[in-house]
């Protein structure tokens, strides 16, 4: 990882003290003082028309002290820079180690030293995302919702920031705390409604409602993906999650009619073989055995080439009628 230190601009057109010689009288910057009057037994007289007099620059040995120390620590501050951005740069190697053997405590240990031993050091947004992602990974939540808010917070548009959003919210549904996913979820949708990396925040904010049971509010979701991404495997997925939503809140029919749709729809896709296996599925779950068996028998017939749906639709057909069998001496008794 690259570290990069900081550049300082001055600007060109900042204007040097005192150099309006009008507004200002260049003796009263000597008044009172006590140097005055040998500076000015060393002042240079021009005669008019008379060559200018040469005068042998006095050295003072204080001054040239001066450039010398500001030299030094000029140079003994880059050394320092270089030094930081080095450690630093050598500290967070080793939490790398750490991370990519999942020993994610152990880099937290020590990308936490960087933080506090270095928090003037450059790139330090990377280290808090690096920090904040294995805090995660250690399940220790409320310690990285901290740090992805720090990284919102430095650069929120940078691309680091937009994958913090979703991880930022992802902690707050492992600490079951809806509303403050749900809010950071909407503010995506809001902002880019139709762009492609915004299906995440879709999936996502489903995924919340549906373990809040709001099942209408995840209907809505996947409507609007269809809308938003037609024609596309976006549009597939959610078409499947809507048909299962259905097949899941009891409306069976309304289920199959989407398996359908998607099975025509996407008939030269692997998707359509999958959508005709959930019609006989969604059969059986709604306990009609004879539609289920229907079903799993058109796949056999529809995708004969495909051995892999051949295969779960036989195997499906023989559990019917093992089903059938339990049910039938169940009764008997």
């Amino acid at each position: 990882m690259a570290f990069i230190l900081p550049v300082y601009v001055f600007s060109a057109d900042e204007q040097e003290a005192f150099t309006d010689t009008n507004s200002v009288n260049v003796n009263d910057i000597f008044a009172g003082d006590t140097q005055t009057a040998d500076a000015a037994s060393n002042s240079i007289v021009v005669t008019e028309g008379a060559p200018a007099p040469t005068q042998t620059p006095v050295t003072d040995p204080n001054n040239e002290q001066m450039y010398k120390t500001s030299e030094v620590n000029i140079q003994e501050k880059a050394k320092t820079r270089e030094e930081i951005k080095k450690d630093v740069q050598d500290l967070y190697t080793e939490g790398k180690r750490y991370y990519d053997v999942e020993d994610y405590e152990g880099a937290c240990e020590i990308w936490e030293r960087i933080i506090e031993n270095y928090p003037a050091a450059p790139d330090l947004f990377n280290i808090r995302y690096s920090l904040a992602s294995a805090y995660e990974f250690s399940n220790k939540y409320d310690k990285a919702v901290v740090q992805y808010q720090k990284v919102l917070a430095e650069k929120p548009n940078d691309d680091i920031a937009q994958e913090a959003k979703y991880r930022l919210a992802g902690c707050y549904m492992k600490m079951e705390k809806w509303a403050n996913a749900v809010g950071i979820y909407r503010d995506i949708i809001l902002k880019h409604p139709g762009e492609s990396n915004t299906i995440r925040a879709y999936t996502n904010l489903a995924h919340v409602y549906m373990k809040q049971e709001k099942f209408k509010r995840v209907e809505t979701i996947y409507k609007n993906i269809i809308r938003y991404f037609p024609n596309s495997q976006y549009e597939i997925q959610a078409r499947l999650q809507l048909a299962s939503l259905y097949a899941q809140t009891g409306r069976c029919n309304t289920a199959i009619k989407e398996y359908k749709l998607i099975k025509y729809k996407f008939k030269d896709t692997e998707w359509a073989p999958r959508a005709a296996m959930h019609i006989g599925d969604t059969y059986k779950l709604a306990g009609d055995y004879n539609k289920a068996r229907e079903a799993y028998s058109k796949v056999i017939y529809e995708y004969y080439a495909q051995p892999v749906y051949v295969k779960q639709a036989e195997d499906r057909i023989e559990g019917l009628k093992n089903q059938k069998e339990i049910e039938n001496n169940y009764y008997e008794q």
